[in-house]
Protein backbone atom coordinates (compact mmCIF):
# COMPACT_ATOMS: atom_id res chain seq x y z
CA UNK A 1 0.00 0.00 0.00
CA UNK A 2 1.02 3.68 -1.11
CA UNK A 3 0.36 6.59 1.01
CA UNK A 4 -1.64 10.04 0.35
CA UNK A 5 -0.71 13.00 1.26
CA UNK A 6 -3.78 15.65 1.22
CA UNK A 7 -3.41 19.52 1.54
CA UNK A 8 -6.33 20.74 4.17
CA UNK A 9 -7.23 24.49 4.28
CA UNK A 10 -9.49 25.48 7.01
CA UNK A 11 -12.94 25.18 6.18
CA UNK A 12 -14.48 28.48 4.77
CA UNK A 13 -10.90 29.30 3.47
CA UNK A 14 -10.95 30.34 -0.36
CA UNK A 15 -8.72 27.60 -1.21
CA UNK A 16 -11.49 24.85 -1.24
CA UNK A 17 -12.49 27.01 -4.15
CA UNK A 18 -9.49 26.71 -6.43
CA UNK A 19 -9.16 23.47 -8.92
CA UNK A 20 -7.03 20.81 -7.23
CA UNK A 21 -4.29 18.31 -8.51
CA UNK A 22 -2.80 15.39 -7.42
CA UNK A 23 1.26 14.53 -7.90
CA UNK A 24 1.56 10.90 -7.95
CA UNK A 25 5.24 10.15 -6.99
CA UNK A 26 7.92 7.16 -6.19
CA UNK A 27 7.65 5.56 -2.48
CA UNK A 28 9.52 2.72 -0.98
CA UNK A 29 12.39 2.45 -3.39
CA UNK A 30 10.56 2.74 -6.69
CA UNK A 31 12.30 5.02 -9.27
CA UNK A 32 10.17 6.29 -11.81
CA UNK A 33 9.56 10.37 -12.72
CA UNK A 34 6.87 11.78 -10.96
CA UNK A 35 3.80 13.59 -12.33
CA UNK A 36 0.94 16.00 -12.02
CA UNK A 37 -2.87 15.41 -12.83
CA UNK A 38 -5.71 17.69 -12.81
CA UNK A 39 -7.43 20.06 -12.55
CA UNK A 40 -10.32 18.88 -10.23
CA UNK A 41 -12.55 19.02 -7.80
CA UNK A 42 -11.15 18.87 -4.45
CA UNK A 43 -13.43 15.29 -4.19
CA UNK A 44 -12.36 14.01 -6.77
CA UNK A 45 -8.59 14.46 -6.24
CA UNK A 46 -9.19 13.28 -3.24
CA UNK A 47 -10.55 9.81 -4.38
CA UNK A 48 -8.37 9.57 -7.35
CA UNK A 49 -5.05 9.66 -4.81
CA UNK A 50 -6.52 6.96 -2.42
CA UNK A 51 -8.17 5.08 -5.58
CA UNK A 52 -4.43 4.84 -7.24
CA UNK A 53 -1.99 5.03 -3.88
CA UNK A 54 -4.05 2.88 -1.15
CA UNK A 55 -5.16 -0.14 -3.80
CA UNK A 56 -0.85 -0.38 -5.55
CA UNK A 57 0.09 -3.75 -4.79
CA UNK A 58 3.76 -2.87 -4.62
CA UNK A 59 3.76 -0.15 -2.71
CA UNK A 60 5.58 2.31 -4.31
CA UNK A 61 2.94 5.14 -5.04
CA UNK A 62 2.77 8.39 -2.90
CA UNK A 63 -0.02 10.85 -3.91
CA UNK A 64 -0.17 14.73 -2.95
CA UNK A 65 -3.17 16.34 -3.38
CA UNK A 66 -2.72 20.05 -3.25
CA UNK A 67 -5.39 23.24 -4.60
CA UNK A 68 -3.43 24.96 -7.64
CA UNK A 69 -3.55 28.77 -7.85
CA UNK A 70 -4.76 30.09 -11.16
CA UNK A 71 -2.42 32.64 -11.40
CA UNK A 72 -2.70 35.15 -14.60
CA UNK A 73 0.45 36.77 -14.16
CA UNK A 74 4.26 36.71 -12.71
CA UNK A 75 3.37 39.80 -10.13
CA UNK A 76 0.03 37.11 -9.00
CA UNK A 77 2.57 34.52 -8.17
CA UNK A 78 5.24 36.75 -6.44
CA UNK A 79 2.62 39.14 -4.41
CA UNK A 80 1.15 34.97 -3.44
CA UNK A 81 4.82 34.40 -2.55
CA UNK A 82 5.08 37.70 -0.24
CA UNK A 83 1.94 37.20 1.27
CA UNK A 84 3.13 33.42 2.35
CA UNK A 85 6.18 34.79 3.60
CA UNK A 86 4.65 37.28 5.46
CA UNK A 87 2.27 34.77 7.49
CA UNK A 88 5.07 32.30 7.57
CA UNK A 89 7.44 35.42 9.56
CA UNK A 90 4.54 36.17 11.37
CA UNK A 91 3.84 32.48 12.65
CA UNK A 92 7.46 31.98 13.62
CA UNK A 93 7.54 35.54 15.54
CA UNK A 94 4.48 33.78 17.52
CA UNK A 95 5.81 30.25 18.52
CA UNK A 96 7.01 30.87 21.97
CA UNK A 97 7.59 26.98 22.56
CA UNK A 98 11.09 25.09 20.65
CA UNK A 99 12.87 22.19 20.78
CA UNK A 100 16.95 22.74 20.86
CA UNK A 101 16.02 26.80 20.05
CA UNK A 102 14.05 25.68 16.73
CA UNK A 103 10.62 26.86 17.30
CA UNK A 104 7.84 24.00 17.84
CA UNK A 105 3.67 24.93 17.48
CA UNK A 106 2.88 21.47 19.53
CA UNK A 107 -0.88 22.10 19.16
CA UNK A 108 -0.12 21.74 15.58
CA UNK A 109 0.08 18.12 15.34
CA UNK A 110 0.14 16.05 12.61
CA UNK A 111 -2.98 13.46 12.27
CA UNK A 112 -3.10 10.10 10.74
CA UNK A 113 -6.22 9.70 9.40
CA UNK A 114 -7.54 5.75 7.92
CA UNK A 115 -8.72 6.61 4.48
CA UNK A 116 -12.25 5.82 3.63
CA UNK A 117 -11.58 3.99 0.93
CA UNK A 118 -14.30 4.52 -1.74
CA UNK A 119 -14.77 4.01 -5.55
CA UNK A 120 -13.38 6.58 -7.41
CA UNK A 121 -14.92 8.58 -9.74
CA UNK A 122 -15.88 7.42 -13.31
CA UNK A 123 -14.51 9.03 -16.02
CA UNK A 124 -17.62 10.92 -16.82
CA UNK A 125 -17.77 12.00 -12.98
CA UNK A 126 -14.09 13.38 -13.79
CA UNK A 127 -15.19 15.31 -17.28
CA UNK A 128 -18.06 17.02 -15.79
CA UNK A 129 -16.05 18.53 -12.56
CA UNK A 130 -13.27 19.49 -14.40
CA UNK A 131 -15.80 21.43 -16.85
CA UNK A 132 -17.19 22.74 -13.60
CA UNK A 133 -13.83 23.52 -12.49
CA UNK A 134 -12.66 25.47 -16.13
CA UNK A 135 -16.44 27.54 -16.10
CA UNK A 136 -15.34 28.68 -12.98
CA UNK A 137 -12.03 29.37 -13.76
CA UNK A 138 -13.00 31.31 -16.73
CA UNK A 139 -15.92 32.41 -15.32
CA UNK A 140 -18.51 31.39 -17.95
CA UNK A 141 -21.22 31.28 -15.79
CA UNK A 142 -20.96 35.05 -15.40
CA UNK A 143 -22.06 35.49 -18.59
Amino acid sequence: MGGVIIYEPEEDSDVNEFPWTVTFEPSGGDEWDSFICGPYERDHAVALAEAVALDDAEGGVLAIVKPMLPALSAEDVTATIEELREEALAEEAEAEEGVNGTPVDFDDDLEEEEAEFAEPPSPEEIREGMARTYRRLLDLDAE
